[in-house]
């Protein structure tokens, strides 16, 4: 992408983009628009030829030095309702209408908008690289991401580049989660995965990193991971990423844990064939995890900040984990195996309880498609969360979700579930009880293994993915959450 920064707006061979609310005639500049559209703002949207209906992308055409140019204009609704959400999902259906329209050169009138102009120029920084990713490099036609072509000039007479770097940068960081959760798994399993982290954060300022193969995860006692992961040939991996600013306002590190499950059969509790496909996914909460330690690193962010990943396949052999195995965590807790399928959770607690036991965070968060039980419960357009952090915590994670239109819903946690986990008449703990409520009986399974640090349980399995277009992305995976943590962040609650 080529982003230009202007003053003022210049005739060249650019398509104009303007922003159009509701109460376009009370904009400041509104004289400059409508000089811009040849005296005829207030015809052209009488006329229904503009609109400014939000989210609705109309054009027209106007004469600039007799040449003809064509204008899109992007419709923001009522002027007093529009929240930075409503912008961000306003200036994505004008990139994915771009793409569609082949249209990759424009100057934007950002004045036009009619909000805060730091919040409009990191609007278009984020939604350039967002809204319009898609996997590439599978086709022979050999198509390139539409924002590589972009050509992109903002007009306005406010400095705006330090907050347009911002959103493209976090953009761009959620791609490359995006990116690692589509890979197919042939190429993206637990060694290549760790391998390319190592290249991705190697000399990045403040990031050190280990990576622990299976002999040492199997010598130092991560009895869980190494049981999901043995029946591979492909073997499993724990991969941590630690950033940690010189200006950190606390020793205290925030965790990131993601569940990495490059492919997922479901082991000797297979999976069906319909239910198999799209596995590779399975990896989407490590993904996300490290979309947010690339935000983090790339915003260089004044926080300390842990990454711990849990990588490894979920496959039938002769030596892999079967219903009714037992085996000890590196907590030193004993799991009976009920089913292989329900592996996330095995591969968390190990990874959970090893953030806890070395970093002491001052709260953990894991990530993680963990069951289909949360989706029968909340849908696919929720983010169902499980914690035993502070109310504040919380609340202030609310908030952030707002303010990014990714929805999350607090499902309960309580005595009930944490004795279901503890149902096994042979080991401390059992793996699953195939009783409703599912969803929380996972999350009070990984709950056993915090050591009481205040965490943070987010089941991703219906939000990781979108089966349709929305203004932040096309079809495939979402990234989600990595906006929601960065905003907490960010926001400095998690200090307070």
């Amino acid at each position: 992408m080529k982003a230009n920064f202007m003053e003022n707006f210049v005739a060249d061979d650019s398509t104009i983009v303007i922003g159009l609310p509701e109460n376009v005639q009370e904009l400041k500049n509104f004289t400059e628009l409508d000089t811009l559209l040849n005296g005829a703002a207030k015809e052209l949207l009488e006329a229904g030829v503009l609109s400014s209906k939000a989210r609705k992308i109309t054009t027209t055409a106007v004469t600039i030095q007799r040449q003809y140019r064509k204008v899109i204009a992007v419709g923001l609704g009522q002027g007093n309702d529009l929240t930075v959400l409503k912008l961000q999902e306003a200036i994505g259906s004008l990139f994915q209408y771009m793409e569609d329209e082949s249209i990759n050169k424009v100057q934007v009138i950002l004045d036009s908008f009619g909000f805060d102009l730091s919040e409009v120029a990191d609007a278009f920084g984020l939604m350039s690289e967002l809204s319009t990713f898609r996997m590439v490099g599978y086709t022979t036609d050999d198509k390139k991401q539409f924002s590589e072509n972009l050509e992109l000039t903002l007009v306005s007479k406010q400095a705006l580049t330090l907050e347009f770097e911002h959103g493209r940068k976090l953009g761009a960081s959620i791609n490359v989660a995006r990116n690692y959760a589509t890979l197919p798994p042939n190429e993206l399993y637990p060694e290549s995965f760790a391998d390319d982290l190592a290249t991705l954060f190697k000399d990045r300022k403040y990031v050190t990193g280990e990576i622990k193969d299976f002999d040492t995860l199997d010598q130092e006692g991560f009895g869980l991971l190494t049981a999901v992961g043995k029946g591979s040939v492909r073997k499993p991996r724990l991969v941590t990423i630690e950033y940690k600013h010189p200006d950190a306002s606390d020793k205290e590190p925030i965790a990131l844990i993601g569940k990495g499950i490059t492919y997922d059969t479901g082991g000797y509790s297979l999976k069906t064939r319909t239910g198999m496909r799209s596995m590779k996914y399975d990896m989407s909460g490590a993904a996300n995890v490290v979309g947010m330690m690339e935000a983090i690193s790339q915003l260089e962010l004044p926080v300390h900040v842990v990454a711990v990943l849990a990588l490894a396949e979920n496959m039938v052999d002769g030596n892999g984990m079967r219903p009714d195995d037992v085996y000890k965590s590196l907590q030193g807790k004993t799991v009976e195996v009920s089913n292989t399928d329900a592996e996330g959770r095995l591969v968390l607690a190990d990874a959970v309880y090893y953030a806890a036991d070395k970093y002491q965070p001052k709260v953990m968060m894991d990530f993680a498609t963990l069951t289909g039980a949360v989706i029968q419960a909340i849908g696919e357009y929720r983010t169902g969360i499980f914690a035993n952090a502070d109310r504040t915590v919380i609340n202030n994670l609310l908030i952030s979700a707002k303010v990014t239109g990714e929805d999350i819903w607090q499902l309960p946690l309580g005595q009930a579930e944490e004795n279901r986990v503890k149902k096994s008449a042979i080991a401390d703990l059992i793996n699953a009880d195939f009783k409703p409520g599912g969803a929380s009986f996972a999350a009070a399974f990984i709950k056993e293994f915090t050591k009481d640090r205040p965490w943070i349980h987010f089941d991703i399995a219906g939000t990781s993915n979108t089966s349709k277009d929305t203004p932040f992305a096309r079809s495939g995976s979402t990234g989600v959450m990595i906006r929601t943590v960065i905003d907490l962040i960010e926001s400095g609650t998690l200090y307070e």
